[in-house]
């Protein structure tokens, strides 16, 4: 049930006093103790307003239980005075200090809670949270029996709040639902209902984009929701920002604070979200165009699916700074600045982006949409090609190819995008962490300018990072996957000799003891031997094919350079002769 049906239902089950144990259940963080606070606080019964509350975090035995439940009478006495008249009256006559306990419990200990606890506890409602968080000593068995009596005994009536997702012990549960509840009502909260709450307990001003993206994430738990919302006021600040960009970088906050926080059933990791898009993504896809898919390859489509709702296709140094800091803890706001402020001089360009984003999004998912429509909405972009990059220019011409007289509108867009980067008279063709294929006339460009290029290709920040460092994160762990041979190979030439020293120890440490990185690296130390390879058995190879020569000597594995040998022609017969 949702949060308002279940509320109404648990009020209504409140009114009949034959439910003498109501259990609550629900996932953790669903809302189920502010659930009972609302139903408390509405309610026009006495024996419900002045209802006992009592957590069994680390409680370790049941007088432990009934002492908290002695102290919470306190507070309820002193606010409703007349309500506790007949336990004062019942007890007065063998203790004398009772009368005096609205000044505190200091003399608890000295009395006999076996004639306290009854005294004080008949008749009325008690609350019991945190139940799966009890000491380990206290037995289930001991609640179960201490509910029992107090309710068959005393006319106690009890209000269980139970995390179904963290009960140990299911058998014993089972048995309490069985024996000792009379009613049970489960708590479904909707990620809708979830950010009303997590939003009034933690405000923000970016609660229109947040709430959009925690709904897609389907976020149910309020304490997540509420970290996600910090999440984006600490990062985004009090910066003023258009629609655009919001929706440019809080789904992308939103989605990897869940991750963080496992707010995701069975959703993905950073390092798949890091990578969408890139070479090994790619790559990926290829490889299982035509293979079944087995349970693992469905749960990644689906996460696809995911990232596609929320808008996002591919993930830059933002998506890092976010991973960087949910992983460490540490903020550098400068850095935030730094790319929110050019994503702010880009507004024109976010809003370009968005305009694409909008015409692939309904172009896949709005099949109502007539083609007459969906073509003058893609002509529109055609003024804007320049201000794109040039992913998005060739995912929008690979998917107006499907449709029916599209392909014109796609080369015009292709095509206006090249004469406007023609016109920067750039210097370098694209660059980034991660690549992606690229229509063929935008690929022909870059190849034009590489050739008169100076700077060359290595495996940059990241693979240096893990060299000179001795650790790495999910960034390294992604870029040392996305490496190609030609990338490792390119470092490798291209390296001073301070940086080249210690980049080959390190990676032959790596190649090495290969079975201790390939969880985090997969096969980067593979196309690292092959790179290698290629430059020993090469015409040129020079005194920098023998020094790698010597190295692998010197590790033991100078057998991985040998060439490899071509495959063997089949025999089709006999020479004759």
């Amino acid at each position: 049930m949702s949060l308002q049906v279940t509320k109404d239902h648990l009020v209504q089950l409140l009114t009949d006093p034959d439910n003498k144990v109501i259990a609550l259940s629900g996932k953790w963080g669903t809302g189920k103790s502010h659930l009972w606070r609302e139903v408390q606080a509405a309610s026009t019964d006495e024996t419900t307003k002045c209802a006992l509350f009592v957590s069994l975090f680390g409680l370790s035995d049941i007088d432990q239980l009934k002492r908290k439940l002695l102290e919470s009478v306190v507070p309820v006495a002193e606010s409703n005075p007349g309500l506790w008249d007949g336990a004062k009256q019942a007890v007065s006559s063998g203790i004398k200090v009772l009368g005096a306990f609205h000044k505190g419990f200091e003399a608890i200990n000295d009395l006999s809670l076996s004639l306290l606890a009854p005294a004080l506890l008949r008749d009325k409602m008690i609350v019991i949270d945190d139940i799966e968080r009890k000491h380990e000593k206290l037995g289930v068995d001991e609640v179960l029996g201490f509910i029992d009596q107090y309710s068959q005994q005393y006319g106690s009536r009890f209000v269980l709040i139970l995390n179904s997702d963290q009960l140990g012990q299911k058998a014993a549960w089972d048995t309490l639902r069985e024996k000792v509840v009379d009613q049970e009502i489960q708590l479904l909260t909707t990620p809708d209902e979830a950010f009303e709450i997590a939003t009034a307990l933690s405000p923000s001003r970016f609660s229109v984009h947040i709430r959009k993206a925690a709904d897609t994430c389907g976020l149910t738990n309020i304490r997540i929701v509420r970290k996600v919302i910090r999440s984006v006021n600490r990062i985004l600040g009090d910066r003023n920002l258009s629609d655009a960009i919001l929706t440019r970088v809080v789904p992308s906050i939103v989605l990897l604070t869940a991750i963080n926080y496992r707010g995701i059933v069975d959703g993905p990791d950073f390092q798949f979200v890091l990578a969408i898009g890139s070479t090994s993504d790619i790559a990926e896809r290829i490889a299982n165009k035509d293979k079944k898919p087995d349970e693992e390859d469905k749960r990644r489509a689906s996460w696809r699916l995911l990232l596609q709702e929320l808008g996002i296709g591919r993930c830059d140094e933002f998506e890092t700074l976010v991973v960087q800091f949910l992983e460490s803890g540490q903020f550098d706001a400068s850095k935030v600045t730094a790319i929110v402020d050019r994503y702010v001089a880009e507004t024109d360009r976010m809003e370009a982006h968005q305009k694409a984003g909008d015409f692939l999004d309904r172009l896949y998912w709005d099949h109502r949409a007539g083609e007459a429509e969906l073509l003058a909405q893609a002509d529109k972009l055609v003024s804007v090609a320049h201000l794109l990059d040039a992913f998005t220019v060739t995912d929008l011409d690979k998917n107006l190819n499907y449709l029916p007289g599209g392909s014109a509108i796609g080369q015009k867009i292709v095509q206006a995008w090249i004469a406007a980067f023609r016109a920067q008279q750039p210097e370098t063709g694209h660059d980034g962490p991660y690549r992606r294929p690229l229509h063929p006339d935008i690929m022909n460009e870059f190849k034009a300018i590489k050739a008169r290029a100076q700077a060359n290709t290595t495996v940059f920040d990241a693979c240096m990072h893990i060299i000179k460092h001795s650790g790495w994160d999910t960034m390294q762990e992604v870029a040392m996957k996305s490496a190609t041979v030609e990338d490792f190979e390119s470092t490798i030439k291209s390296l001073g000799v301070d940086d080249f020293r210690p980049f080959m120890r390190r990676m032959l440490e790596m190649r090495i003891q290969r079975q201790a990185y390939e969880a985090h690296f997969g096969s980067a130390t593979d196309r690292f031997v092959e790179a290698c390879r290629n430059i020993v058995n090469a015409p040129d190879a020079g005194r920098l094919g023998t020094l790698i020569k010597s190295l692998f000597d010197g590790a033991g594995i100078e057998a991985e350079l040998a060439p490899r040998a071509a495959p063997m022609a089949s025999s089709g017969g006999t020479e004759a002769g």
